[in-house]
């Protein structure tokens, strides 16, 4: 239901296609939410290299857990970089924390994040007022008549989310909704009041069991705020190299498609990786189909991810003996 009711919303913003690698930039709430000691992200993205100036974007997260009175809580660190069309660079440093709560078999997670963002563009940019029609070409060395341009911005930020899970006989249900740039940062490199709207973040996942050995992970994310929007869904399956059920030790393929709300279709990715006790891996490429397919031939991105974590140390069950007479 509230996925269905941001059909009408629109957002873009600094983002991945494996949305399930990347848990701090989807919702604060999923700080600490994984079974061990602590955890190491690292993702990195480049697009659209047949354009002359490609975007690349990189991230590396940590978290760890923490217990207070038997209560978990955990701490992360997000740090990301983005380029874009070479002279536009965006970076953030934002620090995560949670509270995770299990009643039974139902889990639930509510988390915040406040970061700084610095964004930037290089003095010698060129804009329209600057093209020579003498020479056909951009001379930077001509007024481009922006009076008020400031090279460099920088603002708090703050964002907030929840998540839930829950765990059946041969499935587990995962769900999470967050809400960036909830105290509305004043964003502009003029002299403006550009206020950065909310941007909504929504997912929701199954982890389905279906057989021995084989293990299903549909999974959806939904972003929209106020003039764009994004959908992503598909699945990946995975093939536990294990006689269980167990996918610590797998491989996975999978396929997903994005869009916007509007009848925007955007690209078409598969990913493909593996699980290795700790470690996870995994690659993706992105076949563009929006418009943008005439110059890139449909060629669109290409990501990497990487996840470790660390075992956990803490106790599940107790065992108190019993002494026989």
């Amino acid at each position: 239901m509230f996925l269905l009711s941001y059909v009408h919303t629109k957002a873009q913003d600094i983002h991945f296609s494996q949305f399930f690698s990347t848990p701090l930039t989807i919702s604060p709430s999923n700080t600490g939410n994984y079974n061990g000691d602590w955890r190491v992200m690292a993702n990195y993205r480049t697009q659209w290299k047949e354009i002359s100036k490609p975007y690349n974007t990189q991230s590396v997260a940590a978290d760890k857990q923490f217990y207070i009175h038997n209560e978990r809580i955990s701490a992360g660190l997000l740090i990301i970089n983005d380029r874009s069309g070479g002279t536009f660079q965006v970076n953030k440093i934002q620090l995560s924390g949670a509270y995770h709560k299990a009643l039974g078999k139902n889990a639930f997670h509510i988390g915040i994040q406040p970061g700084f963002t610095m964004k930037s563009i290089a003095k010698n940019e060129t804009f329209p007022d600057q093209f020579n029609w003498s020479t056909g070409k951009f001379d930077a060395g001509m007024t481009n008549y922006e009076n008020n341009l400031a090279f460099r911005l920088n603002y708090f930020d703050l964002n907030a989310g929840a998540g839930y899970d829950r765990k059946f006989k041969k499935a587990e249900i995962f769900t999470s909704y967050a809400v960036y740039h909830i105290n509305f940062p004043k964003e502009t490199f003029l002299n403006y009041n550009n206020i950065l709207k909310p941007r909504h973040v929504g997912s929701l996942g199954v982890t389905w069991y279906a057989a021995q050995k084989i293990t299903l992970q549909p999974s959806l994310c939904v972003m929209g705020t106020d003039k764009a929007s994004e959908f992503l869904g598909g699945a990946r399956v995975f093939y536990s190299l294990e006689g269980d059920y167990s996918i610590s030790r797998s491989v996975f393929l999978g396929g997903y498609f994005r869009k916007g709300f509007a009848n925007l279709n955007d690209a078409v990715f598969a990913v493909v990786g593996m699980n290795y006790k700790q470690y996870y891996g995994g690659v993706s490429y992105d076949f563009n189909i929006s418009q943008l397919k005439t110059a890139t031939n449909y060629r669109g991105a290409l990501e990497f991810s990487f996840i470790y974590t660390g075992i956990s140390t803490r106790l599940t069950k107790t065992a108190i003996p019993c002494d026989r007479y």
